[in-house]
């Protein structure tokens, strides 16, 4: 459904409800500082109807509305130790993926484009020298259409690092500079994970296709 609810959004309703519950773990939708908090959470009431009634059928809380159409219904809800376990859960959750972006923001921002330039000019060299041997060979003729193949998909992998390159110089680089004098980024970081991801997805795809080539070539 529109405006889904994330996971974030959901722990934060959870402990919402955990924070206004009696000793007996009903929560009181009359309180204005429920409905408030709530709405200040989640603006379309709906979407937040929604994942209350899921929670409920999952075990995660009680919840139910009473009452006739047209007129304002009696809500109900509890909270139990269900819902602590759950909410131990999305916080476990939230912390991994948490920190599982910090690293991969870190390893972006860490990552040296002049190594891997060097790294295949070397292996485009050695590729050079491969071939040659291979045409001055009749025994290893047959090796060129492999060769070629390999070739070409690291061929794909020059490309992609020229693209990095240039995404490291006018985003990667900038963001850095911005963050050591204390300029926020936000917009920049947005696009600098999703080209940097893609560019890094291509990147890893090709080279392990061109590590088992080389593998099957040299074992041949």
């Amino acid at each position: 459904m529109d405006d889904q609810i994330t996971p974030l959004q959901e722990l934060r309703i959870l402990l919402c409800l955990i924070r206004h519950a009696d000793a007996k773990g009903s929560v009181d939708f009359d309180n204005p500082d429920v409905t408030d908090t709530l709405g200040s959470l989640v603006w379309n009431w709906n979407a937040m109807e929604f994942l209350l009634y899921k929670l409920d059928e999952a075990g995660v809380i009680d919840y139910s509305e009473i009452g006739e159409d047209g007129f304002k219904p009696i809500i109900l809800c509890i909270v139990n130790d269900d819902t602590h376990r759950y909410v131990a859960g999305l916080a476990e959750k939230t912390e991994s993926d948490y920190v599982a972006l910090d690293k991969r923001i870190t390893d972006i921002l860490t990552f040296n484009p002049s190594a891997l330039t060097n790294r295949i000019t070397d292996t485009k060299r050695q590729i050079e020298e491969v071939k040659k041997h291979v045409a001055s060979n009749d025994l290893l003729k047959p090796l060129a259409g492999p060769l070629r193949e390999i070739q070409s998909h690291f061929d794909s992998i020059s490309v992609v690092s020229e693209g990095y390159e240039h995404i490291y110089k006018n985003i990667i680089r900038p963001v850095q500079e911005e963050g050591k004098s204390g300029v926020k980024a936000t917009v920049k970081w947005a696009i600098l994970s999703i080209l940097i991801s893609t560019a890094i997805s291509l990147a890893i795809s090709n080279w392990l296709f061109l590590k088992d080539g080389f593998r099957t070539f040299f074992a041949a």
